[in-house]
């Protein structure tokens, strides 16, 4: 897998963007930031409180959320 990039925004108008080269880490701030049940949309991923929104690159939301994308399924 490449360069992971992982974008995160806030209703208050913070944001961030990390680059990871494994998924493991991508994973980790992703599910620290917005929980590891979020609500999965069509190219992001919001907290169950609507207060913060993932966005990524270089790899799916179901990869960075696995337990979410299996409930789903």
């Amino acid at each position: 897998m490449g360069k992971i990039e992982v974008f995160y925004q806030a209703i208050d108008g913070c944001h961030q963007t990390r680059f990871y080269r494994t998924l493991k880490g991508a994973q980790k701030y992703a599910q620290l930031m917005i929980g590891t049940h979020p609500e999965i949309g069509c190219g992001y991923a919001i907290s169950h409180d609507g207060i913060g929104k993932i966005m990524a690159t270089g790899c799916k939301l179901a990869d960075l959320f696995p337990k979410r994308a299996q409930e789903l399924a």
